[in-house]
Parts: structure tokens; C-alpha cells; sequence
């Protein structure tokens, strides 16, 4: 499956888009246009880990979900979750994060249904009996974010193509995992969830508060 091989065009293509008339800049439907999964989301929260090597336990944060297929067919659901600080930093759910840590969190909520990103890569079923719950982890961001936001991509199917006004060249990771420069001249945008948070204050008591929710809302990205 192509949507396996997650496409993800770097800062680059960004750029150009942002820099492009902002009137004219893909908008999402108010009303769903194309099928949409149900999601409800927790607030993200820290977890720290000892790890081989490591004097001091590794902090990182995760994400509690659960999806539902209520489009009245069958779906083939990859989940994209990505973290951007307003410092500038861009985290991949599971990028360099151990699978120690999701170990930790089944123990911890004690849910052998609980999946992590591969786990819920696939075909969802309809229905709220073939609901599924899952995890996305990030590593510790930047200590000097004041806030963040996150990126859920996967839940729905609306999609719209943007012409670049000029060809650029950007990263992509292909079927085997490796990053590769391609030349892109227009790019295929999705609707997309968009949640901007607050960061929990100095990083050394990040462990001991929330972060709270500021603004939800749809956009194509």
C-alpha cells in the first residue's frame, strides 16, 4: 500500500505553500465531503523510562486514542501524528522512541488491546464493536517551547491538490524506510486534525503538569 510508504514533505514544500496567497490556500469542508473516521482523544502526557545505558529515566509524551469506522464501508486507516513546537522543532510519532516504552504503557493502563502505530495500521472495520485503541509516542521536545502543536493525519478522506508555483525539491521516505530527494511540482493535500497546546511549563516539572488544549480545529496539510 502507497499511504504505508507515509509521504512526508519537509519544511521545504511548506515553505512555499505559506508563502503563496493565503486567500487562495486549500480550506477544509465545514461539512465532511468524504468519508471521515470518529475519534476521541485524551491530552497528551508525559512518561518517564529507564533505559539501558541511561543514568536517568528518558521522559517522552504520548497520546491515548481511539478510532471508529462509522463511514459505512470498510477503511484502510494509517495513522500520521506529528508534533511541531513553536520553537521549530518536528517530531514523528515513534521516531527514535523505544519500544520500552510502549511496554511500560500497556503495564500501566493494563490493556492488552492497546496498539501502537503499526498495530493500528490497517483495515478498520465498521462499527463501534471494531473500534480500536492505540498510542502514538513522541520524544522529549524542545525544552523552550511554550507550546505545540499536533498534527493527526489518517482520519479522513478529503483530499485536495495544490500546484507549487515553483518545482522544489523535498524528502520523502519510500517502501524501504530510506529518505530520498524527489522534485515535486505539486503536492496532494489532506484533511487533516490540528490541536495547538500550551507546554507545561519548565521542562524539569513537565513530569508533574498538563498541558491544555488552546485551539482544535480541521485544516489541509
Amino acid at each position: 500500500m502507497k499511504r504505508l510508504a507515509a509521504t512526508f514533505v519537509l519544511i521545504v514544500a511548506a515553505v512555499v505553500l505559506l508563502a503563496s496567497d493565503a486567500q487562495t490556500a486549500p480550506k477544509p469542508s465545514e461539512v465532511a465531503i468524504n468519508w471521515q473516521l470518529d475519534v476521541r482523544l485524551d491530552t497528551p502526557r508525559p512518561i518517564e523510562v529507564s533505559l539501558p545505558g541511561k543514568g536517568q529515566p528518558t521522559r517522552f509524551w504520548y497520546l491515548l486514542y481511539t478510532v471508529t469506522n462509522r463511514t459505512g464501508e470498510d477503511r484502510i486507516f494509517v495513522p500520521e501524528f506529528v508534533l511541531y513546537t513553536n520553537t521549530g522543532q518536528i517530531l514523528r510519532a515513534g521516531q527514535k522512541v523505544p519500544t520500552a516504552v510502549f511496554r511500560k504503557l500497556k503495564r500501566i493502563y493494563n490493556d492488552p488491546l492497546l496498539k501502537d502505530r503499526m498495530g493500528m495500521t490497517g483495515k478498520l472495520l465498521q462499527g463501534e464493536d471494531n473500534a480500536r485503541s492505540g498510542v502514538a509516542i513522541w520524544r522529549e521536545f524542545d525544552g523552550k517551547a511554550g507550546s505545540f502543536d499536533l498534527f493527526l493525519g489518517g482520519f479522513s478522506g478529503e483530499t485536495a491538490e495544490v500546484i507549487l508555483p515553483i518545482p522544489v525539491t523535498a524528502k520523502e521516505i519510500d517502501a524501504r524506510g530510506r529518505d530520498v530527494e524527489v522534485v515535486k511540482k505539486k503536492i496532494i493535500l489532506t484533511k487533516t486534525m490540528q490541536l495547538n497546546f500550551n507546554a507545561p511549563g519548565e521542562q524539569s516539572a513537565r513530569s508533574r503538569l498538563t498541558p491544555k488544549l488552546l485551539k482544535k480545529q480541521w485544516v489541509m496539510r
